[in-house]
């Protein structure tokens, strides 16, 4: 029996980047020998533009309505991502951004790395919107789904990637095994403020910084970036869109 994974990205409003994601996640890049890989879009709190499109799609998707409706934005993010690896029907989850262009074998790379004892992540090429974090590059590859080069992001990827991992990184796309990622609580209802989760006052630490952490104190894993997993990121996606 194979092993089954579910790639996971959310949408709101940008119908532009709905089709980015579904173009990306309906690609060969999306399968792996092996395994039995379905995708999946989840509608947050989505436009009626964005579900009627959905409707459209080749793609399964389903559709999430936030229980604190005016909430702060990014803390309806987060209890997004944790109804979307809830309600999985696959034994693996992989999170995925709206607003990122997969390379060959990004999926199969990350798996490699997927053994109880790592939370593997991918290394993004990043378009220099924003300051990229660790091990982050900054390649304007295109900073929206209409201006991508997707030659040059193949000559990126060929001479970048490289075949080992490295300790900490960014935090998406990401692979949990879903039983633990529910187990162990899922991501924090927001960023961590002094004040406390889902405030917006005082010295900030992110929730997918503080999952990851909790993740290694409880299991001992370790969060790692594949250097053969490139995802190219456009950064602030739908918000900037």
């Amino acid at each position: 029996m194979k092993k089954s994974i579910e790639i996971i990205s959310l949408i709101f409003k940008s119908v532009e980047y709905l089709d980015l994601i579904h173009k990306e996640l309906t690609s060969e890049k999306c399968k792996v020998n092996g395994w039995d890989v379905s995708i999946r879009i989840v509608a947050n709190d989505a436009t009626d533009e964005i579900i009627n499109k959905l409707t459209k799609l080749d793609i399964p998707y389903s559709i999430y309505n936030d229980p604190i409706p005016n909430d702060y934005y990014l803390n309806r993010v987060y209890r997004c991502w944790n109804y979307a690896g809830k309600t999985s029907k696959s034994d693996n989850i992989c999170f995925v951004n709206s607003d990122m262009v997969f390379s060959n074998g990004w999926l199969e790379n990350l798996l490699k790395h997927h053994d109880g004892t790592n939370i593997p992540t991918s290394r993004l090429v990043e378009s220099g919107k924003m300051r990229s974090g660790t091990y982050g590059i900054s390649i304007d590859c295109g900073k929206s789904p209409k201006k991508i080069d997707y030659e040059l992001w193949e000559k990126v990827n060929t001479s970048m990637r490289e075949d080992n991992i490295y300790s900490g990184g960014l935090y998406m796309p990401c692979i949990f095994e879903k039983t633990r990622f529910i187990e162990s609580g899922m991501y924090p209802e927001g960023n961590i403020y002094t004040d406390g989760v889902g405030t917006l006052n005082g010295f900030v630490q992110s929730g997918d910084d503080w999952y990851f952490r909790k993740l290694e104190s409880t299991y001992g894993m370790r969060h790692v970036t594949v250097f053969d997993s490139l995802v190219y990121h456009i950064q602030e996606g739908e918000k900037d869109d």
